[in-house]
């Protein structure tokens, strides 16, 4: 999608200066700006979720309990208890 964005003259000097600091260009330096405030309204809305978060101490929980399996000895484990 292509998108004009019209900005404050002393916003424009900002993302430049960032884009300059950072050696992006300032459509990249914009990009990276919106993924970040896209990231943290989901963020948001996770934290607003109490069932979301209960399910993320739950898995907190197991794991610290040694109750996960990573990688392809998980894989093994779900096709092993799937042919049961």
């Amino acid at each position: 999608m292509a998108m004009t964005l019209r900005l404050p003259t002393e916003v424009e000097a900002q993302l430049k200066q960032v884009a300059d600091n950072e050696h992006r260009s300032v459509q990249q330096t914009v990009l990276v700006a919106i993924e970040e405030y896209l990231s943290a309204r989901e963020t948001a809305e996770i934290l607003a979720d109490p069932e979301a978060l209960r399910s993320l101490a739950e898995a907190r929980e197991s794991e610290q309990a040694g109750d996960v399996t990573y990688g392809v000895e998980a894989a093994r484990a779900l096709l092993a208890d799937r042919k049961r």
